[in-house]
């Protein structure tokens, strides 16, 4: 799975960690979420164009620097979960725009239906569209997400979908029908079970973020 980067760093696997813990509490899997998120986010935004943007110093001196358009941004996070990425992404990212995307689950059939899109329509603003979903399942969610954005005019080569949590259905499935998309995630776990869920995965996120 070349195409996927995973992270490798020890204080995002201490995040990861806590949120499997069955006995974390709701506090502890916000500041958790929020934490793995920055991770994603310093990783997500290593391919972000700096432009030349020289200072002066105190010293009166000019120095060579460089900036972020940050503003070319546009944040997509998936409700309800992915809201737990985003300000960890408006931490670097302060003049992002924000979308939203709410997609659902039929328990039953395991098929994803939109039930809100805010999507801007005018693609050509923006440089680098970041997808946030701390879940990466069947894919099924994900890959409505990424038609919805499709259609709006955003091209895939624009889109990089950031995950805490995948697995190979997933991955498989984001990548058989968006070829050009990248995606990161924090780790990758075995498998789904019968009803969807990733094992060993962390749960129901947008239970545990905003209702246990």
């Amino acid at each position: 799975m070349s195409f996927v980067t995973v992270l490798k760093h020890p204080l995002a696997s201490h995040h990861i960690r806590i949120l499997r813990d069955r006995d974390t509490d709701i506090e502890m899997f916000r500041r958790s979420l929020k934490g793995l998120g920055l991770f994603l986010a310093v990783e997500a935004t290593r391919q972000l164009q700096a432009v030349s943007s020289p200072v002066i110093t105190p010293l009166d001196v000019e120095a060579p620097g460089e900036a972020v358009e940050s503003g070319r941004v546009l944040l997509v996070p998936v409700l309800r979960a992915g809201l737990g990425f985003l300000d960890s992404f408006l931490e670097l990212l302060p003049a992002a725009r924000v979308a939203h995307v709410g997609v659902s689950r039929d328990h039953e059939t395991l098929q994803a239906c939109t039930y809100l899109s805010v999507i801007p329509q005018n693609p050509e603003l923006f440089d680098t569209v970041f997808v946030l979903d701390p879940m990466l399942a069947t894919g099924n969610s994900s890959v409505k997400t990424l038609e919805i954005l499709q259609d709006a005019g955003y091209s895939q080569e624009k889109i990089i979908f950031a995950c805490g949590f995948a697995v190979e259905e997933g991955i498989n499935q984001i990548k058989s029908k968006f070829p050009a998309i990248g995606i990161i995630a924090g780790t990758i776990d075995w498998k789904l079970n019968e009803v969807g869920y990733i094992v060993p995965g962390l749960g129901d996120a947008g239970d545990r973020l905003y209702l246990i």
